[in-house]
């Protein structure tokens, strides 16, 4: 089958979303399929999956965060010759202003995924007027938080199948005696709770702290790395002890935690329902309230002193993998495929 991913964020900029598009790529390609990205960004991600780059994006901010959409009419054109090739289009955010709309509204036969989580308000009727305009398709979404909001917004419950991650080889056991405690994610962004780490650290001098992502700053025992590629990170989460995900608002899904349960480390997260989705095994993960840095520096101790089994946090996340989700994302292709055309305002 021949499939058209089309990211609306920047490929420049590290995100979910843009890593979910390119490992479902990836896989498809893997099972002879012709998967194809598009997307706004610069520079080539590398790899085998095709790209069509579409130039910088625009900063626009939202729901906590800053997103880089491809806003220009010259984008859209070539983004819709980048995907007249393929039987299927898969748009993710198709709600998202400019490319990801544009595309949707375009293609007949569609699937879409709805990422975001967040309290539309009173953008409920606005988007719910923009979803009408889209034609038929089938729709997904990859978590319960996400498909609330998709419902929110558009009157129809979307389809849940949750991102998914490639299981690395298993990590050497056991971690060794100064294996650090670990944040991920963009430390200018204040839902990412970044300040909440360095509180943690600076509660547990002794204890050695890294930080992985653009606007992390270093402290008196937490090394910043800055944005780091995929392989580095991945090396980072295999020598981890524990990943602390203090995120305050705005999550659909824990994409950072089964990430580091797959590399064998322990978790110690914000009490999220999207972080819960993804794994509620106390063996593995702990909970604690969101700002509750007294909460999490007993998480960390106990992680820190009685380690979790790698073997049983990989097992945690096997559900999430490429070769347990993709089969049911290449289903909804099929499905789509078989939409009649011309249909609007329908899932």
């Amino acid at each position: 089958m021949k499939v058209a991913l089309v990211c609306p964020y920047s490929l420049d900029q590290p995100g979910g979303v843009a890593r979910h598009v390119l490992g479902l790529a990836g896989w498809l390609r893997e099972h002879g399929h012709d998967a194809r990205v598009v997307a706004p960004g610069t520079n080539p991600p590398g790899g085998p999956v095709p790209v069509t780059l579409l130039g910088r994006g625009v900063p626009l901010r939202f729901n906590g965060s800053v997103a880089h959409l491809a806003l220009r009419p010259a984008q859209l054109r070539r983004a819709l010759s980048a995907v007249a090739f393929a039987d299927v289009v898969h748009v993710h955010e198709p709600l998202t202003p400019g490319l990801g709309f544009g595309v949707a509204r375009r293609s007949p036969s569609l699937v879409v995924t709805h990422h975001a989580s967040f309290d539309p308000g009173p953008l409920s009727r606005p988007l719910r007027t923009v979803a009408r305009l889209l034609p038929r398709r089938i729709a997904l979404a990859v978590s319960a938080a996400a498909a609330d909001t998709a419902e929110a917004v558009t009157g129809n419950r979307p389809d849940i199948v949750p991102n998914a991650i490639v299981l690395p080889p298993p990590p050497p056991a056991p971690r060794p005696e100064d294996a650090p405690v670990v944040f991920v994610g963009r430390g200018g962004e204040p839902r990412k709770g970044y300040p909440t780490f360095l509180q943690v650290a600076a509660a547990m001098p002794d204890t050695r702290f890294v930080a992985a992502g653009p606007g992390t700053v270093a402290a008196d025992n937490v090394t910043a790395l800055g944005q780091v590629t995929d392989a580095e990170l991945s090396d980072l989460l295999g020598e981890a002890a524990v990943l602390v995900a203090p995120n305050g608002f705005g999550e659909s899904f824990g994409m950072i935690l089964i990430e580091a349960l797959a590399h064998g480390a322990a978790v110690v997260a914000s009490d999220l329902p999207a972080f819960r989705d993804v794994c509620d095994d106390p063996a593995v993960a702990t909970f604690f309230p969101v700002g509750d840095v007294t909460a999490a520096v007993a998480a960390v101790r106990d992680r820190l002193w009685d380690p979790v089994d790698p073997e049983r946090a990989r097992r945690s996340v096997e559900a999430f993998t490429w070769d347990a989700v993709g089969p049911r994302i290449v289903d909804a292709y099929g499905r789509a495929a078989a939409l009649r055309p011309g249909a609007h305002g329908m899932f």
